[in-house]
């Protein structure tokens, strides 16, 4: 006899929450179905897909035209170097970067859009979210209310008929089918939810990088046409003057790296003579507080590419006279500083057959033969255009840093942290 009272009571609660929420459930189905359809009237939602759409348009003409000053940068490249055709690269590289930044701006307002739409999207699901927890409190709340009337109700049911009971209990099999696929529903709008979150995110992050991006393509339209202007002053336009210009560089260029090479050879042989023996430290440091990088190793964007490659990282944002220091433990093997404007360096040795340059220094602290430990101030930083130690085709105060392996130039950024 208790057993048929439980399913009794099974069957009661079944049956009243059957009556007050079937119409509520048989538009289940048509509420998820049109979840999508809801954003997509959304005039506000309709009419930032249209905004982005635009942008993206924007910005695909302009990827052509960027194209466009890239093969032409490369085919003159190719040609005979001389003063008219490297003022032609700095101009389309110019021309290039106010592209880039264009490009940027673009994608910072598109990106703004694309949170503002993915916000809405947010809101949207958290209210469809907050529909379905109401549906199923409601539910909660009648099971509540109509178990209090349960003992009125069992006599109703005790009165019906055999065929009757059987069809409420298919009726209960399809009303706890339909709650099951109100919490299926609810967790996929959870998943959704989640889903759209972390592509705001990521949008956030993408608007932080191109905002970073922007400041940079300003700085390298700044030192591009800071290139321009020197080259053009130094030369005084004359193609003679240029071709006199690009040999004295090309020759000072390959006897620094000679100097160094050979610098190196020789500070590690009287470091063996005199069983000196170098700290080891565990990696690298940078040598200046910036970790802005101006120029990278073998940049393809670097203004004087077609004289000479870029043997270095070039540290932006380290104002004339900041404090610099030795990337790692090591011997001193070469101060180069005149006190004039010829470029001035310092080249430290270390274990495992790894040097370091930091160039463009504007005043030294060290000498040569002097051991240094890790984090030291070894001089303070230039490269301002005519200031001691900045050296010729220098455009802004930076720190050129190099990382040598058996005295070859290698990508300072896979050995700084």
């Amino acid at each position: 006899m208790k057993i048929k009272r439980d399913n009794l009571n099974i069957l009661i609660l079944a049956l009243i929450i059957l009556a007050n929420f079937l119409m509520p459930l048989n538009l289940k189905a048509q509420d998820g179905q049109g979840a999508d359809l809801i954003e997509q009237l959304d005039p506000e939602i309709q009419r930032l897909k249209d905004e982005i759409q635009n942008y993206q348009d924007q910005l695909d003409e302009i990827t052509k035209q960027r194209q466009a000053y890239e093969n032409s940068i490369k085919a003159k490249s190719q040609e005979i170097t001389n003063l008219r055709n490297q003022t032609a690269i700095l101009n389309d590289s110019i021309a290039k970067i106010v592209l880039e930044i264009q490009t940027t701006q673009l994608q910072v307002e598109k990106t703004n859009l694309e949170i503002e739409n993915i916000q809405l999207e947010i809101d949207h699901k958290q209210q469809e979210m907050a529909n379905q927890k109401l549906k199923m409190a409601d539910v909660i709340t009648t099971i509540d209310r109509m178990d209090r009337k349960k003992s009125y109700l069992e006599i109703l049911v005790l009165k019906g008929s055999l065929g009757s009971f059987f069809k409420e209990v298919n009726e209960l099999q399809v009303l706890e089918q339909s709650l099951n696929e109100d919490l299926s529903v609810l967790s996929e709008l959870k998943q959704q939810l989640d889903t759209k979150k972390d592509n705001l995110e990521k949008r956030r992050e993408q608007l932080d990088s191109l905002k970073d991006k922007l400041e940079s393509n300003g700085e390298r339209l700044g030192i591009d046409k800071r290139a321009k202007d020197t080259l053009l002053i130094q030369t005084q336009g004359q193609e003679a003057s240029f071709q006199k210009l690009l040999e004295e560089v090309k020759a000072e260029q390959a006897q620094i790296n000679a100097d160094i090479q050979n610098l190196e050879v020789q500070a590690r042989r009287r470091l063996l003579e005199n069983e000196g023996v170098l700290p080891n430290d565990d990696g690298f440091i940078w040598p200046v507080a910036s970790r802005k990088i101006t120029a990278y190793f073998h940049d393809p964007d670097y203004p004087f590419r077609y004289i000479f490659e870029h043997p270095a990282v070039d540290i932006g944002s380290t104002p004339q006279g900041t404090p610099v220091r030795a990337a790692r433990s090591g011997y001193v093997a070469r101060v180069k500083f005149d006190g004039n404007s010829s470029y001035g360096y310092i080249l430290i040795v270390h274990t495992g057959g790894l040097s370091t340059v930091y160039g463009h220094i504007s005043k030294p602290y060290v000498n040569e033969d002097d051991f240094v430990v890790q984090g030291e101030v070894i001089a303070l930083s230039g490269g301002n255009p005519g200031t001691p130690g900045s050296g010729r085709l220098t455009t802004a105060s930076h720190l050129h840093f190099e990382i040598r392996l058996n005295g070859i130039p290698v990508d300072p950024l896979k050995y700084l942290p």
